[in-house]
């Protein structure tokens, strides 16, 4: 075995003492489920990216969920969606009760296409809704009715699990509010500030709120996340010079190669180097592995992550 091997996740959450702290407030307080702390972190998330209304979801997928119901209560039928995403994309879509079709040359320009930010390259064309797990940029226009956001734990900025909805559209926030809040007239913390206990049923819906906890964590990531992404573009600007490639995403780096049979002996090879990578996404004839881009990635982890894949490549 290489007296050099590691042992280099894929991905590692940063998380300090502070998101810490932040969790331990939030577990002295009288509220654990989404609350005040919900409340504020949705308000300096739409801040960040430039919008005017946030929704904090339990996962990015449960955010993406609500976008699709309010599409169905539209009237749209299908939606166009890329190969190249992950199953949450399309996998929603037919969970919410609409047939989905990918993306092509004769429907590249659909105004019921979702745009999926992969790595987080950011897809201008005007569309429905955008799958943005992989991209959180500040002051970032939308292009979409509709942007979700995921807070996974492999993700650009984390609560563990978590998503977020944003739109500019008072209509579509309120309606999704509604899909939130379980299809109740009013929240639970909405009676608890004094408004009435009774409430109504007005839609069939739920299981899609976060939590205190989860924003507690959020908003520390958020301040931080300027940090990270810097950090990242640092990652991905020294593999794109030692790989001769143009990547301009920084939540994923894929690395490209010739055929399916030399992505499964990378990945061999690399995990037997104690290197963990990903590979996105199975069934689409996707010919690249991506290798591991975090912010507490160690230069000496990058450059025994570069000398491993270039070693692959002279001896395969």
């Amino acid at each position: 075995m290489d007296k050099q091997q590691k042992n280099i996740p894929f991905s590692k959450p940063d998380i300090s003492v502070l998101e810490c702290r932040a969790v331990t407030r939030i577990l002295k307080s009288n509220w654990l489920a989404a609350g005040p702390e919900t409340e504020a972190f949705e308000k300096e998330f739409a801040n960040y990216i430039g919008v005017k209304y946030a929704i904090f979801t339990n996962s990015g997928t449960a955010a993406l969920k609500m976008a699709y119901k309010w599409v169905k209560e539209k009237g749209v039928q299908s939606v166009y969606v890329p190969k190249n995403t992950f199953c949450a994309t399309y996998s929603a879509a037919a969970e919410m009760g609409l047939s989905f079709h990918y993306l092509d040359d004769k429907n590249s320009h659909s105004n019921i296409r979702v745009n999926v930010h992969y790595g987080g390259v950011k897809d201008s064309t005007p569309c429905l809704i955008e799958d943005s797990a992989h991209r959180i940029e500040r002051d970032d226009p939308i292009v979409g009715k509709i942007r979700c956001y995921s807070f996974y734990v492999t993700k650009n900025m984390t609560t563990g699990s978590g998503g977020m909805l944003v739109t500019n559209d008072k209509d579509i926030y309120n309606r999704c509010r509604l899909y939130w809040r379980d299809g109740l007239s009013s929240s639970t913390r909405e009676r608890q500030k004094g408004k009435s206990w009774k409430y109504r049923v007005k839609v069939f819906s739920g299981g899609y709120d976060g939590n205190d906890i989860a924003a507690a964590i959020g908003r520390v990531q958020l301040k931080r996340l300027p940090a990270f992404t810097k950090r990242r573009n640092e990652i991905v600007a020294i593999y794109n010079r030692e790989f001769g490639q143009d990547w301009a995403g920084n939540h994923l780096y894929p690395y490209f190669v010739s055929s399916q049979r030399d992505i499964s002996l990378l990945i061999e090879y690399l995990k037997s180097r104690g290197i963990n990578c990903g590979y996105h996404y199975p069934g689409n004839n996707w010919l690249g592995v991506s290798l591991p881009l975090f912010p507490l990635l160690k230069n000496s982890d990058i450059n025994y992550i570069i000398n491993s894949v270039k070693n692959f490549v002279q001896n395969k």
